[in-house]
């Protein structure tokens, strides 16, 4: 086990495309066949802040640490103020299991006749998690990624330093070869997440707990009591009891076990036969009859069954 710490540092002019969008990356090597444990992460902008001009367009940037390069995808970066700021083709949003880390700001004039700029920065792990250990990964590589979004046709002068204490245990080559195989299939990034079920606020409450739409607990059917003590009493050994068939019990069982609405008892209200009546179901009613000669069992010479 080893802690390596890592300082470096990804800059350069970054050229943006006629769509507004500009691309830079930066492969770091690691050694081949450990598992690589993030201890602490931190990255600085040596420019300092995102700057912006008077009656500029809003500009922001994402910055991502991987095991693999980060492909855009077709989410978009948006402040969700009525679809005023957004930049298409972000990054894999922070959850994703390739990231160990991103960042992003945002800089924009506030309103119309604005005449001070508004930045907007976050980060994830926050400052308190990233100074902790975190994330764990086998490929003997990272990557820094950036993407930027800025005027058409302009040039960006980024700079980006990087501080890394990553904890380097030696791992075998099947749990390094999975590993990395597990990095690569999740670097094929996909294009858009939806992970979310959205419901009408009104409906939340019925889909969860049906019964809060009705106002009270679900009712229940009663039994009688002489149907009780057949489960319940106890009976010598050798005292007459009343008997019922097979058929009968499969009747019950099934009858108890019928659909109900919604506020309704469960079981068949027409016999009273509750449905936890089931409860008592013996081996061989509905799971099927019961063999009465089953095949004989056939031993090796040792003693082992060799097939029933």
């Amino acid at each position: 086990m080893a802690i390596n710490e890592i300082r470096d540092t990804i800059q350069g002019p970054i050229t943006i495309g006629q769509d507004g969008r500009g691309y830079m990356t930066r492969c770091i090597n690691l050694k081949e066949g450990y598992r690589n444990e993030v201890l602490s992460i931190d990255v600085y902008n040596d420019n300092v802040l995102l700057s912006n001009t008077l009656g500029a367009p809003a500009k922001a940037y994402q910055l991502f640490v991987s095991p693999y390069p980060i492909i855009p995808t077709t989410e978009e970066l948006t402040l969700n103020d009525g679809g005023f700021t957004q930049f298409p083709n972000a990054g894999p949003m922070a959850g994703d299991e390739q990231v160990l880390y991103k960042e992003a700001a945002v800089s924009q004039f506030e309103g119309e006749g604005a005449n001070q700029v508004t930045v907007r920065s976050n980060q994830f792990p926050s400052a308190q998690v990233a100074a902790t250990p975190t994330t764990k990964w086998y490929s003997p590589r990272f990557y820094v990624t950036i993407l930027w979004w800025d005027l058409p046709s302009s040039s960006i002068d980024a700079k980006f330093s990087l501080f890394m204490r990553v904890n380097q245990k030696k791992a075998s080559g099947t749990t390094v070869s999975m590993g990395q195989y597990k990095e690569f299939l999740d670097s094929q990034c996909r294009l858009l997440t939806s992970t979310a079920v959205v419901y009408d606020p009104a409906d939340i409450a019925g889909y969860t707990f049906p019964m809060w739409r009705y106002g009270g607990i679900r009712p229940e059917l009663m039994i009688s009591g002489t149907t009780a003590l057949r489960y319940y009493n106890r009976v010598a050994s050798n005292a007459n009891q009343n008997m019922t068939t097979r058929g009968a019990l499969q009747t019950a069982y099934s009858d108890a076990t019928s659909m109900a609405a919604f506020d309704g008892a469960f079981g068949d209200p027409a016999l009273n036969l509750p449905e936890w009546i089931t409860l008592m179901d013996v081996g061989g009613i509905t799971s099927g009859a019961i063999r009465q000669q089953p095949p004989p069992l056939k031993f090796a010479d040792n003693g082992n069954t060799l097939m029933f």
